[in-house]
């Protein structure tokens, strides 16, 4: 059983697991398959539990509700990261030797299956632990820092299918013109990124204890909570 450094970690992770268990009923059958797979399988569980536990340790740190927020952001900045790959694979439906291209990129020569296989379940835990992060932003009522990470997440994949494109283009003069492109959406993630990492939450809400606590009770409007 897994163990936390104290009470609010083990309360950050009550919350994610609920997250994940409301997720099974969600309107995405993704999302819903993924959270089902992952509550079902006892080693994928242990394993989004531990890693998951490590993703909310700097929230859980921190006694005040704007730090424990700018902590939150940040965690969703980095699940945007690591679910590109599998996202952009998914999306643009790449087969063969595209998507051998792609794996390549990120694992080098590595047998492509092998890679596969590391890589889908990175997703998986990814899409996890968002779906539980979202939810912890939520219940902190933090609708400035969820407009700016769609924004981010918008901007980052922009920029991952310019860098898909440079990846797999077989013409250099194509992937040279293409790399302004790069160059000015990591300007504008800069730009974005240094609004989530300073922006400040409404500040008339409390810290996570007490938004959950409240949550819990109804007594509390959250954005996309089910009150259990």
């Amino acid at each position: 059983m897994q163990r936390y450094q104290s009470r609010r970690h083990q309360r950050l992770m009550d919350e994610s697991e609920q997250a994940l268990l409301e997720a099974t009923d969600a309107k995405s059958r993704r999302e819903s398959r993924i959270a089902k797979h992952v509550l079902s399988d006892p080693k994928m569980h242990r394993l989004w539990e531990a890693r998951h536990a490590e993703l909310v340790r700097p929230v859980a740190e921190q006694g005040k509700r704007v730090p424990q927020v700018f902590a939150l952001r940040d965690i969703e900045v980095r699940l945007v990261h690591r679910r590109a790959l599998f996202d952009h694979i998914r999306h643009h439906q790449l087969r063969g030797l595209e998507r051998e291209q792609m794996f390549a990129a990120f694992y080098g020569p590595k047998d492509v299956q092998d890679a596969i296989l590391v890589e889908h379940r990175q997703y998986m835990l990814a899409v996890s632990s968002h779906l539980s992060t979202h939810h912890l932003i939520n219940v902190m009522y933090d609708p400035l820092g969820n407009r700016l990470l769609r924004q981010y997440a918008t901007l980052y994949r922009e920029y991952f299918d310019l860098y898909g494109y440079v990846v797999r283009s077989q013409e250099a003069a194509w992937a040279d013109a293409a790399k302004p492109l790069m160059s000015e959406a990591r300007e504008q993630m800069a730009i974005v990124r240094q609004h989530i990492n300073s922006e400040q939450p409404d500040k008339r809400h409390a810290d996570f204890d007490q938004q959950a606590l409240l949550a819990r009770s109804g007594r509390y409007p959250i954005l996309d909570y089910m009150v259990g």
